[in-house]
């Protein structure tokens, strides 16, 4: 089975939107497999949900001002109890300066 691919953007604080995210999938009976943040202006969250919850994984999503594009790939949901594995990308929109992180140096 093809990887669900969701694509969203918000302009709730990044940290408040992924907790939401993480929640919400919980919520559903599903899980985090992964998260990659890239600086402060993106996450991708890799999870498994229910193959029958990702609608309803978008309409929370929404109603929490996180706009998912439109619902693509979901193919043949004949079994909404099924595990699919899906990936969110979350793009934040906001006015804040790239996050810098100190790398320490390693004696060499």
């Amino acid at each position: 089975m093809a990887i669900v691919m969701l694509s969203a953007v918000t302009r709730i604080e990044r940290k408040a939107a992924t907790s939401f995210v993480f929640d919400t999938v919980n919520r559903l009976g599903g899980w985090i497999d992964d998260v990659h943040m890239y600086s402060n202006l993106m996450n991708t969250i890799r999870f498994t949900l229910p193959a029958g919850a990702f609608a309803d994984l978008v309409a929370a999503l929404e109603a929490e001002a996180i706009l998912v594009e439109p619902l693509a790939g979901l193919g043949d949901m004949r079994d909404p109890a099924a595990e699919r594995m899906g990936t969110l990308q979350l793009t934040f929109i906001h006015d804040e300066p790239d996050l810098k992180r100190e790398v320490p140096s390693v004696p060499g």
